[in-house]
């Protein structure tokens, strides 16, 4: 399965994250903030990073385009996960350098599901 990067400062959803990701087989590593993030990322077993992009350090534009500059040539794919679930958010991440989007909250049985979706489309 996949190591898998959260970055997320809301305790409550790091830990459902990673519940629900554990619990499909996956190994889930978390930052609380963008700039613990930017150095988790590093590690060259992280497959995809999924970016709240409301983080209290960094603004999702500036943690996205430092995530997609330090992980160019890997291929590894940048979701924002976050509860603005509207056209222009979606726009914006995607504008930003994310690859994909998912709206909080999440729907526990999907997620998984989801996150799996942009590893697979990424190969």
């Amino acid at each position: 399965m996949a190591v898998i990067l959260t970055i997320e400062d809301d305790p409550r959803f790091a830990r459902l994250a990673a519940k629900v990701l554990r619990a499909a087989g996956h190994t889930v590593l978390h930052a609380g903030t963008a700039l613990d993030g930017l150095r988790l990322a590093e590690q060259p077993e992280v497959e995809i990073v999924l970016l709240d992009m409301d983080l209290p350090d960094l603004d999702g534009k500036v943690a996205a385009a430092s995530l997609r500059t330090r992980l160019t040539g890997r291929g590894v794919p940048i979701v924002a996960v976050t509860a603005r679930d509207d056209g222009v958010a979606r726009r914006l991440a995607l504008g930003f350098g994310c690859d994909g989007f998912i709206a909080k909250p999440i729907d526990t049985r999907a997620f998984p599901h989801q996150v799996v979706s942009y590893l697979v489309e990424g190969k």
